[in-house]
């Protein structure tokens, strides 16, 4: 089992045209990430800490219909979902405001459709190589950091879009998880249309225990059963100057917007317990009628993704 888990990450990292320094580039990244934060064997390499739930994706079919014939959007499918902490810090603390993530496997009646979400607005930069030089300049300290900074025009301007933000502690239930990257509808004709999404709390969720370093799993417990959890799937069209390619550029201004779907989250589980730890939540695993766009960003994930599970596979196995 191990080594067919372990080829499939290969494989993943291997296939199309992706050239031997694009694979090097995921794997001095992944390198980065464990140096800054060290290794917690058999735990991937970022977003670290989190936990598993279920739930359903009830889907808008009216509206998505004129754009895509996905299964996705057909009818009710099940997901297998994971919430976490940004970076590879296994003890982060959930008293203190930070930026989170969201996994989804969504069974549709096509195969499994996968969706990887955080809350940043956009990307820091924009191509794999400059992510993995930032990475690197973190293990380095705050001098290296700063020529970087200095360098990066795209780091620049999201260093100072955070900086305006207010910084709030908010669950992960009420946290508002965006695609970052781009993807297109395709149409039975085969017509393209470029998105972005972000999944919307459909109700506003609260913090209702007392903040410590290790509530959120408590919080939202407690917020499903009193009165249930859901995220609204809205689409963002894009208008013609949006760049579709390049995930480190915000879509501002007017856009039209579809509520694609609704996922209601049935029960929570640990990793332990759950059945989110082993998947892979690869953003490039797709139902027929959506397609990625170019953005490089896709397929550099794709192969961070594969490295760190394959290495938490084999540590696992060695136990």
């Amino acid at each position: 089992m191990i080594k067919h888990i372990l080829s499939l990450s290969f494989i993943l990292i291997s296939t199309g045209s992706v050239a031997a320094d694009t694979a090097q580039t995921a794997s001095n990244t992944v390198d980065s990430f464990e140096k800054i934060f060290g290794v917690t064997e058999g735990k991937r390499r970022n977003h670290t800490k989190g936990f598993c739930f279920e739930g359903e994706f009830v889907p808008n079919s009216t509206a998505m219909q004129p754009y895509t014939n996905s299964a996705l959007f057909l009818k009710e499918a099940d997901v297998i979902g994971r919430l976490s902490h940004k970076g590879g810090n296994n003890n982060a603390a959930d008293n203190k405001p930070a930026d989170y993530g969201m996994g989804l496997l969504i069974n549709t009646a096509a195969g499994p459709h996968n969706i990887s979400m955080n809350t940043l607005d956009f990307f820091p930069v924009a191509t794999p190589e400059a992510f993995a030089k930032l990475m690197m300049a973190k293990t380095q300290g705050s001098a290296a950091v700063k020529a970087f900074k200095d360098s990066n025009l795209d780091l620049q301007r999201f260093s100072a879009h955070k900086a305006n933000k207010k910084k709030e502690l908010t669950p992960y239930e009420g946290s508002t998880f965006n695609s970052i990257n781009s993807f297109y509808l395709v149409d039975k004709k085969g017509k393209k249309t470029a998105i972005r999404w972000s999944f919307i709390p459909s109700k506003k969720q609260s913090i209702v225990l007392k903040p410590t370093a290790d509530f959120f799993y408590e919080n939202m417990q407690d917020n499903l059963n009193n009165h249930g959890i859901s995220w609204d799937m809205v689409i963002t069209l894009a208008n013609p100057n949006d760049a579709v390619n390049d995930a480190s550029i915000q879509w501002v201004g007017e856009h039209k917007q579809l509520t694609a779907g609704t996922l209601n989250v049935l029960s929570l589980s640990s990793e332990q317990d759950g059945r989110c730890d082993n998947i892979n939540y690869d953003p490039l695993v797709l139902s027929p009628g959506v397609l990625p766009s170019e953005d490089p960003l896709l397929q550099a994930r794709r192969n961070s993704y594969a490295i760190s599970f394959g290495k938490r596979v084999l540590e696992k196995g060695a136990k």
